[in-house]
C-alpha cells in the first residue's frame, strides 16, 4: 500500500471517530495468570470475556460436531481449535503441581 493511500485511510478512520486506534498494528497478546486477562493490541480482554468465549466455542463445537454434514464438521474443528487454545492458555498460567 502506498504511503499516500495509507495516510488517507488513517485520516478517514480518524474522522469517523476511530482516533489513532486504526493505526495500531497487531501485537501478540500476553496472558496474565494473576488476573486471568489478556493484554493485546493496546487493550485488555477480561477474564469474564475469555470465559464467555470459551463457553461460546464449546457450545458451537458441540452443536456442529453432532451434525452429519462435512461443512459443519469442518466448522466444529475450527471451534475446537479455539476452545483448546483458550484452555491451553489458561492451563499454562497455572503453577506446576508436584507429583
Amino acid at each position: 500500500m502506498s504511503l499516500g493511500r495509507e495516510d488517507l485511510i488513517h485520516s478517514l478512520a480518524k474522522s469517523m471517530g476511530m482516533g489513532d486506534a486504526q493505526k495500531a498494528k497487531y501485537t501478540a497478546g500476553k496472558y496474565n495468570p494473576d488476573t486471568g486477562s489478556i493484554f493485546c493490541n493496546g487493550h485488555v480482554i477480561t477474564k469474564q470475556t475469555i470465559e464467555q468465549s470459551r463457553i461460546y466455542f464449546h457450545n458451537q463445537y458441540r452443536k456442529l460436531a453432532s451434525k452429519d454434514d462435512e461443512g459443519a464438521k469442518d466448522m466444529a474443528s475450527i471451534y475446537e481449535v479455539a476452545l483448546e487454545a483458550i484452555d491451553m492458555m489458561i492451563e499454562s498460567g497455572k503453577p506446576d503441581t508436584p507429583q
